[in-house]
């Protein structure tokens, strides 16, 4: 397994910001956000993506995954298609589909059903252009919360076109164990997500109320050296996205004061369990 970081937390930075950070942290490369306001934007990426990708692979690092948007873009849009066979043409193997949200307005079983033909889609938007649709195990109201959702959703599905993005962290927070979910899994599992959840205890008018929150990677509800161990036995082999997302640290600088730290945690617990 290699570590990547996502890039939405380091926004302000080019290119070759990007490689420095990767070369003295000892990253293998980047899941890449594709938003406006970074190096590749969704509206420019078939011009930005191949100068980028230029830079990142004569640097020795990779690209295996991308972040493109903030939510689902429709598979029937000819600007998804674009995106994807810009990422399918650079050689970016991955990319992450947005979320589906549950309110008590639509049914749950109703909504599966909408969600499942779109996935169908998204598999064959992924099949013909040779790449993988990632789906994120989120936790709160999200459709594929866990891994016994998301098979509510890809059970019928060609793991080569729509994967399992495992977030351990979230997993902690809605309580099915990391070991579980990569069985039921098995198989489909094309990207781990590191970060970590944890709870903080708060008192308001007299009553105690929990609060999640995300923390440094050896404080919270994840256990990174089993789960890296539990990877390993269950055959994954692939990239672990670092996300550098923490409470109250919405700045690079903050966010580098526990990223950094992070990133060398995390590569040791992969060096030790080689």
């Amino acid at each position: 397994m290699q570590a990547i970081v996502f890039t939405k937390m380091l926004k302000p930075w080019n290119a070759e910001q990007l490689i420095a950070f990767a070369k003295e942290t000892g990253l293998a490369g980047f899941d890449l956000c594709v938003r406006d306001g970074y190096p590749v934007t969704p509206k420019e990426i078939a011009a930005q993506l191949p100068v980028f990708m230029k830079q990142v692979r004569a640097a020795g690092l990779a690209v295996p995954m991308a972040t493109v948007g903030g939510l689902a873009m429709p598979a029937e849009d000819p600007a998804t298609e674009a995106a994807w066979a810009a990422c399918a043409e650079a050689g970016i193997q991955g990319i992450k589909l947005g979320y589906w949200v549950w309110s008590p307005e639509q049914h749950y079983w109703d909504q599966v059903k909408v969600i499942r033909k779109e996935l169908a889609a998204y598999a064959k938007l992924a099949a013909k252009h040779g790449i993988t649709a990632l789906f994120h195990t989120h936790s709160d109201p999200y459709y594929g919360l866990n891994a016994s959702a998301l098979m509510h959703l890809l059970h019928d599905l060609d793991p080569k076109h729509v994967g399992a993005y495992v977030d351990p962290a979230h997993l902690g927070i809605d309580g099915e164990p990391l070991e579980m979910a990569l069985d039921i899994l098995r198989g489909r599992v094309a990207m781990v997500a590191v970060k970590n959840s944890h709870y903080r205890k708060e008192t308001r008018d007299g009553r105690v109320h929990w609060k999640r929150g995300v923390c440094p990677l050896p404080e919270g509800l994840a256990d990174w050296t089993e789960a890296v161990k539990l990877l390993k036995r269950s055959g994954y082999d692939g990239y672990l996205s670092v996300h550098g997302e923490y409470d109250g640290r919405h700045e690079l600088e903050p966010v580098l004061e526990v990223l950094k730290p992070d990133i060398a945690y995390l590569l040791k617990i992969l060096s030790d369990c080689k």
